[in-house]
């Protein structure tokens, strides 16, 4: 064993010596307390601050502290986790006008089969179906949309809200809620009714008229034109999907009479019944109007700013709604109450006491409202702070101290 050890170097101590020149000794005084100084702070802000873990609904949010005066800023979007989202989900934009649910991914970014969301704007989505259902026997009218987002990697999903209108409490569809536009939002809602009213009365007229035997409910799908502002504002200027009247195609249809008939169009290749339904004045131009103030509700619900939406540009009214219903063997001339509503009413902002409907706007491009993860730095409690910043200070300033007595005493020699 001590042949062993008798072949490793004694363990020695350094002899003490003085730097003679009373200058080098001054100067170091002043590097070292000025080094002390600079390490100090450094390390303020390389050990005084821990990670933790936040909960945002901005993916972009961001932190500034006093360092980042020397050093760069975080970039926006990099202390956030995307949010995921899958099939069944649901979607709330920021403003909250319809609630929708995920559909169908046809894009996954997340794994096989989810869509990781990092906060982009729904400049690619747009209505692209919808179908209606309206129903004497209860009064109601329901309504199906169907929105798809394109061309965008982030969020390329097909969502659906509905919504059904009926004076009975068991059947009504409530939109949600959200405070900054409340009185938009009950404008909305208001508006919805008085089409529906359009509809029922239209419909109830010719039920009387047919000795209570025509038809009781009615269905219908309707395909739109896809117009999403990517697609209808390119580089500031409105494309002729975004300026002409929306434009949609009544795909299929039927109706029950009273007898429990079933009328179907020529869309059906499988019909199950002989009878033959023809859509005609009596019941297009209403459910015309109805479908065209549901597409400019959800295009404000999705931030789509096109210039033919009746809503937020009223000189688009008249060539989108039919302000006159036609004469039918079954119907009588009449007006339609949403568009002498909306063509009396100014859009003026006035109290919630007014009676004119205010201002349907759009203050930006939507988001999906979502919350994010992120990764934020919090500085540490007073004690641990000084603790953390005196342990690391002593540790660097020892280490270079060391090298610099090594270097200064070979200089010196």
């Amino acid at each position: 064993m001590g042949n062993v050890f008798g072949v490793l170097p004694r363990i020695e101590y350094p002899v003490t010596e003085e730097f003679e020149s009373m200058l080098f000794n001054q100067l170091t005084y002043v590097v070292s307390l000025f080094c002390l100084a600079i390490l100090s702070v450094i390390n303020v802000a390389v050990v005084g601050y821990d990670q933790t873990i936040v909960l945002s609904s901005d993916f972009n949010a961001t932190q500034s502290f006093w360092y980042h005066a020397i050093i760069k800023p975080p970039e926006p979007g990099t202390l956030c986790e995307p949010h995921v989202f899958n099939v069944g989900d649901t979607l709330v934009t920021n403003a909250s006008i319809f609630e929708w649910k995920i559909l169908a991914i046809t894009r996954p970014n997340a794994g096989k089969s989810g869509v990781a969301y990092s906060g982009t704007t729904l400049d690619s989505c747009d209505v692209a179906q919808m179908s209606f259902y309206g129903d004497l026997r209860t009064w109601s009218l329901e309504i199906v949309a169907y929105s798809a987002c394109r061309g965008s990697d982030d969020l390329e999903v097909i969502a659906y809200t509905s919504f059904s209108l009926s004076p009975l409490p068991g059947r009504r569809g409530i939109l949600p809620r959200n405070d900054k536009v409340a009185q938009a939002d009950q404008a909305l809602g208001d508006l919805l009714i008085t089409a529906t009213d359009d509809m029922g009365f239209r419909a109830w007229d010719a039920f009387l008229r047919s000795n209570r035997t025509g038809a009781v409910a009615f269905s219908l799908s309707a395909d739109f034109e896809f117009c999403p502002p990517a697609m209808g504002l390119i580089n500031g200027n409105p494309q002729p999907c975004a300026m002409n009247p929306p434009h949609f195609n009544l795909t299929a249809a039927n109706a029950i009479t009273a007898n429990l008939d079933l009328y179907q169009d020529s869309s059906f290749p499988l019909s199950i019944t002989k009878t033959h339904l023809t859509l005609d004045d009596m019941i297009t131009p209403p459910i015309n109007n109805i479908l065209h103030l549901a597409l400019a509700a959800i295009r404000i619900d999705l931030g789509n700013p096109s210039p033919n939406n009746f809503l937020t540009h009223p000189e688009s009214l008249n060539q989108t709604l039919t302000a006159t219903f036609p004469k039918t063997p079954f119907t009588s001339q009449a007006q339609s109450l949403l568009y002498t509503t909306l063509n009396e009413k100014h859009f003026v902002k006035e109290s919630l006491d007014s009676d004119d409907l205010p201002i349907f706007s759009i203050h930006g491009p939507s988001t999906v409202q979502a919350v994010y993860v992120c990764k934020f730095m919090k500085r540490k409690k007073t004690g641990n702070l000084i603790i953390t910043v005196f342990v690391a200070t002593v540790s660097m300033f020892t280490s270079g101290w060391a090298v610099f007595i090594l270097i200064a005493r070979y200089f010196e020699g």
